[in-house]
């Protein structure tokens, strides 16, 4: 079977083309086209077909990384929504909790309430928090509701209800009646998309599931209408949040909410791939592409997995998800200076169009590519393979607007830019690290993405960390990353009971149906018994506390057992525990794996030329100016190679800067590693 990742970024799409029988490995790489995404696709997957000389029939799998989900809530560009939900519950959205992205500051920006009031209804019917009915749904006014959101030209509807994530008919009947009267339109019942407790988390996690789903429909829909038109035929998944891949159809119909983080996941989940075949144990992966900077804490192998994220520092989105630290610094990152005379590089990009200075697109402004080739660390003539000639003069013209503003020479200010990326990234990376307590001094970094490994060795010695791993095609990882991943689907159900007085037939019959569910689901998914595992989990915590912790679990364990790994898993997260608290469940958790076979990429063959063929001047911080540096090409690298900096390791895919003071060797897995000094 021949095997298809594709990874639309901000400002390339990567496609990857793996032959399960015989481990060879296509690549692509093309400008992603932010109005049009699918585009992009079809235009990587007509050159990634050309390149394996195959036809469009012998793809049987693809899966797709995307940020359609997470650029539709950075801007704002969402479905037209609306939400019904019980009286006295209109607000919710709007009012929140009393979090805040500045606790202390005078004034607050307005919470993002994702629908506005105006298009959100209440009808009477109301549940007290043990699921005992108070008041029962008036049809009449639900009917009614439903008209009047269908008048205002809504996609979706969202229905929220008090306490459903205890028994959900109110919202069931609610959701009938919906159907009734607009029976094409996308419906997001919060006890299906989230049935766990906290109403305002339940309440913004299906309503963003309302806005999203709609426009992924119509993605994946001409998607898949483009690969059809292709002549491929096989069945498409999505990356998800949470570091498994689904099927597109079960991705819009209920997971639209867990796509936020479906590019970042798949990029963690190839650098923890890389690591292990490396033989290293705990790495930070650094996925640094044109608009962002994905980071990663990978310790043994397995990703980090937190319960629930923040988007736009205050809409909670209750989902299992990667923990990923994103931030503005990418090859496209502008550069610009405050009036105040100090100088920044991003958050804003210059994306795919126009792109950097030095792509010749019309791009004016500088940014950190156009300081790579100010200081000579890509050639102009080599970048993507040749296939895109580097401008030279504009990149210079882009980085003097900053040297203008500091009263400095180009190169300085070329070098600035560089130094404030890098700072950015050190920060984020140590933030990351800090919420676990991690001595990064124990953990290697995985440098990937198109900028990635120009950046690795300087972050590396910032951070104290003293081997940098820069896997064989760096700037395709995500793409890479979708081939390792998983099926998996998250179920959970709300399960409040106290530690000391457990219910074990309650608790079984819950997650008795919460495993038949997931093998519903993975019969959809078409997985063999055999390649299906199920993860129990309890989430847990001392009584008054707000947040919880999962707690992995097997079939029949006692709680006591399980309470005592509670205490365990709390002294790890938080430095302490309190044996002496009484403890409490929260919800019950499952996670459904399809296992997929992992393809053997087989390594490339050596080059033709022998390496150190070609020289130039390049830049370095400390090197008091620029110095002759050894140009190497990737595919003449074989493994057992080893060589000291200055060098340049140029490849299709990215570059890699290896200063003076650090030596590489190659890894017989194909890894570039990098001893900083």
């Amino acid at each position: 079977m021949r095997r298809v990742g594709v990874d639309t970024g901000g400002t390339f799409t990567d496609c990857v083309l793996v032959d399960e029988a015989t481990g060879d490995l296509a690549v692509a790489k093309v400008p992603s086209q932010p109005g049009h995404p699918e585009r992009a696709v079809a235009a990587g997957l007509t050159r990634l077909l050309a390149a394996a000389a195959i036809k469009p029939g012998d793809v049987g799998f693809v899966a797709h990384g995307t940020t359609v989900a997470t650029n539709a809530v950075i801007t704002g560009q969402l479905a037209r929504a609306g939400l019904i939900t019980g009286e006295g519950s209109r607000d919710v959205l709007e009012i929140g909790t009393q979090m805040r992205p500045r606790l202390y500051a005078l004034t607050q920006p307005p919470r993002p309430s994702l629908i506005p009031r105006d298009r959100r209804v209440e009808v009477p019917g109301r549940l007290a928090f043990d699921g005992t009915e108070l008041d029962g749904i008036d049809e009449a006014r639900t009917r009614e509701a439903a008209l009047r959101l269908v008048e205002a030209g809504v996609e979706s509807i969202a229905i929220a209800c008090l306490f459903s994530y205890v028994d959900p008919r109110h919202e069931e009947r609610i959701e009938r009646i919906v159907r009734d009267c607009a029976p094409g339109l996308y419906v997001a019942r919060s006890s299906a998309v989230c049935p766990e407790m906290r109403e305002y988390p339940r309440f913004a996690t299906t309503a963003i599931n309302a806005v999203l789903a709609p426009l992924l429909d119509r993605y994946i829909g001409g998607l898949s209408g483009i690969l059809e038109r292709e002549g491929v035929h096989a069945a498409l998944f999505v990356m998800q949040s949470n570091g498994g891949i689904g099927t597109a159809a079960r991705s819009v119909a209920r997971n639209a909410h867990r796509l936020i983080l479906s590019g970042p996941a798949a990029g963690v989940l190839g650098g923890a791939a890389v690591a292990a075949a490396a033989g290293l144990r705990d790495v930070v992966t650094l996925d640094m592409g044109g608009t962002s900077a994905d980071i990663g804490i990978v310790p043994g192998h397995v990703p980090r997995t937190r319960l629930g994220m923040t988007l736009a520092d205050v809409l909670p989105l209750q989902i299992p998800a990667l923990e990923v630290e994103a931030i503005g610094a990418g090859g496209g990152s502008i550069a610009w200076v405050d009036p105040g005379g100090a100088l920044h590089v991003g958050p804003a990009s210059a994306g795919a169009a126009p792109g950097p200075a030095c792509y010749g697109l019309g791009g004016t402004e500088p940014t950190v590519s156009d300081a790579h080739v100010v200081l000579g660390r890509l050639d102009p003539a080599s970048f993507l393979g040749g296939e895109l000639t580097l401008d030279t003069g504009a990149a210079r013209a882009g980085c003097a607007l900053v040297a203008e503003r500091l009263g400095c020479s180009v190169e300085a200010a070329a070098r600035g830019i560089l130094a404030v990326a890098e700072a950015n990234m050190v920060g984020a990376i140590r933030r990351a690290a800090a919420r676990h307590g991690d001595d990064l001094r124990e953990f290697a970094l995985v440098a990937a993405g198109g900028a990635g490994p120009l950046h690795g060795v300087a972050l590396a010695r910032a951070l104290g960390i003293q081997t940098v791993c820069v896997p064989p095609r760096p700037g395709l990882l995500s793409a890479l990353g979708l081939l390792a991943a998983d099926l998996r689907n998250d179920l959970s159900r709300a399960l409040l009971m106290f530690a000391d007085r457990p219910d074990p037939v309650a608790v079984e019959a819950i997650f008795d149906e919460l495993e038949i569910e997931a093998h519903r689901l993975l019969d959809e998914d078409g997985i063999a018994p055999a390649a299906r595992r199920l993860e129990r989990g309890l989430d847990l915590r001392y009584v008054g506390q707000e947040w919880s912790l999962t707690v992995p679990i097997s079939a029949g364990e006692p709680m006591t057992r399980i309470v005592g790994r509670f205490h365990e898993l709390h002294e790890r997260t938080y430095g302490h525990a309190a044996p002496e608290e009484r403890v409490e469940t929260v919800s019950a958790r499952l996670i459904a794996w399809g296992i997929l076979p992992r393809p053997a990429i087989r390594a490339s063959p050596p080059g033709a030329r022998p390496p150190g063929a070609r020289v130039r001047d390049v830049w370095f911080d400390g090197a008091g100016g620029a110095v002759r540096t050894t140009i190497l090409r990737r595919d003449d690298l074989v493994a057992g190679a080893t060589f000291a900096g200055p060098a340049i390791v140029e490849q299709l895919d990215s570059t890699t800067a290896v200063p003076p003071g650090a030596t590489a060797r190659v890894d017989p897995s194909g890894a570039l590693l990098i001893e900083v000094g």
